[in-house]
This record gives C-alpha cells, sequence and structure tokens, in this order.
C-alpha cells in the first residue's frame, strides 16, 4: 500500500552547527538525501488531492512532504548568529537546493509553514521562551505565500500557550468544545487569511496534541465552517490511504531521527 512521510522542521532550533542541533543543518543536508534517494518533495496540497480521491498513486510517486512549525522569522529570515554564525533560513535553504536541480525536478520544491495567528500570543511566546527581539512577526506572510515555494498555514490562534497565562494552558487535547474549536481554527483562519490574502487550507494541531471532539466530531463535521482539507499531529507514522485525514501523522526533525542514517530508515519504511 503506497504511503508518503511527512517531515517537520523548527527554524528557532539551532543550538550548535551540528546536524542533531540544528535544523537548518539538517534540512540542508536531508533535502540531499531525499533525492539523492529518488525521492521528490512535493507540496502538501497534492497529499491532499490523493487523500481526497483527486491524485493517483503514480502522480505522487514516491513524494515526501515538508512541514516547519510555529512561524519563526528564520523560515525566511537568515540570521547572523553572534555564538553559531550565518544560519541561512529554510528558504534560502531550499532556493539553494533547487538551483542544484534541473527545472523539472525543482519544479515540485515545496513546502507549508504552520504560523500561530495571535500577534499578542507571538510577542509573549516569543518575550518568554524564544528570544525576546520579535523574531516570531508576521511581516513577511503575505509575500512567502505569494511567492510559492512556502505555502502559509494556521497552527491555531494562540498556540494554547502556558506563556499566555490562565487555567488550561500547556496542551492542545483540552480544545474539546464548539467556541474553543472555533477561536483556535476559525478566529485563526480569518486572522491569517486577512494578513496573506488566502484563509488557510490546512491546520497542524500545536504540540502535536488533539482532542477526541476536534478529531472525530468538529473538523468532519464542521468543514462549512473551517473550510479546512486536513488537519496534522505529529505521530511518528507515514500518511496512508486510510489515515484519519483530521490526525495525519508527521515526523519531527530532532526527536525521530537526528541524524541522515535514522532518514534514511524512515524514507526507506515502504
Amino acid at each position: 500500500m503506497p504511503a508518503f512521510p511527512i517531515l517537520t522542521y523548527h527554524s528557532q532550533i539551532f543550538q550548535d552547527n551540528s546536524y542533531s542541533g540544528n535544523n537548518h543543518v539538517a534540512l540542508a543536508r536531508d533535502l540531499e538525501l531525499i533525492y539523492s534517494l529518488g525521492h521528490r518533495v512535493q507540496p502538501l496540497s497534492r497529499l491532499a488531492d490523493w487523500l481526497e480521491g483527486n491524485a493517483d498513486d503514480r502522480e505522487l510517486g514516491r513524494a515526501v512532504f515538508l512541514t516547519f512549525d510555529d512561524g519563526c522569522n528564520f523560515d525566511v529570515q537568515d540570521l547572523d548568529h553572534p555564538e553559531f554564525g550565518l544560519q541561512s533560513s529554510f528558504r534560502s535553504i531550499m532556493q539553494a537546493f533547487a538551483a542544484t536541480l534541473d527545472p523539472a525536478r525543482a519544479a515540485g520544491l515545496h513546502a507549508t509553514t504552520f504560523v500561530i495567528a495571535s500577534e499578542a500570543a507571538r510577542r509573549a511566546m516569543d518575550s518568554q521562551s524564544l528570544f525576546g527581539q520579535n523574531w516570531m512577526s508576521s511581516d513577511w506572510w503575505r509575500e512567502t505565500d505569494r511567492e510559492g515555494l512556502i505555502a502559509i498555514e494556521s497552527h491555531g490562534w494562540d498556540h494554547n500557550h502556558p506563556d499566555l497565562g490562565g487555567d488550561g494552558r500547556g496542551g492542545f487535547e483540552n480544545i474539546d468544545s464548539e467556541s474553543l474549536c472555533q477561536e483556535q481554527v476559525v478566529r485563526a483562519a480569518e486572522t491569517i487569511g486577512g494578513l496573506t490574502g488566502r484563509k488557510p487550507a490546512f491546520f497542524a494541531y500545536p504540540y502535536g496534541q488533539s482532542s477526541a471532539y476536534m478529531r472525530d466530531i468538529w473538523f468532519p463535521d464542521f468543514t462549512d465552517q473551517h473550510g479546512c482539507r486536513a488537519a496534522f499531529a505529529t505521530e511518528a507514522a507515514h500518511v496512508h490511504k486510510d489515515s484519519n485525514r483530521w490526525n495525519l501523522p508527521r515526523y519531527i526533525c530532532g526527536h525521530d531521527w537526528q541524524s541522515p542514517e535514522m532518514l534514511r530508515e524512515i524514507l526507506d519504511a515502504v
């Protein structure tokens, strides 16, 4: 049975310049490995087409899909780090790799970044848990989405992050009512769409967590409200034809693989 891996990276992870400690280093090497093994990156929308029955197995071939979580500016902005030197953004890494391919092979190269809608939430998270440099801004979303290399999609209204204070923070499994789903998905989509000019088609659960209500009731039964085509968690598994479209698995760089050899095992799993 055909099955496809979704690989997920976080551009705020650069503890050093090693593969295991720096998602930028990992992404650059992983792109080379993916293509050397005969796989090709395709847009996430093609996976949705396949799950919806609008693309056949041959069209996807040996597809791999790339996603980025949290929407840190380093998705698209290079950083001259005072300790680790120049950190090429994910966009720069993808552009440099595409330049090494012939046009036909480079045509499908694409990634999806899942961003947090609330400006207040992003500022609080950046200030308290990340860099305190306003490096989770939204001023690059519209241009990036229109450029066509990286699509902007939804990671929720505020990540239900503990930095925001209040009861019930620090997880996403307790988003289990219509009103909470409306805020985290619909309000987020309207805000992101207002900034990019296009409402999101995909949703990634913060922390990779989802409630049974979201997976089994709200997403399948309220499509006229949220307009999403699929939602993504973080189970370490390939996507199969019978995967739950509202709880699709993804592999996380640094968690599910820490070396090119480990990624090779994931890619060769099917």
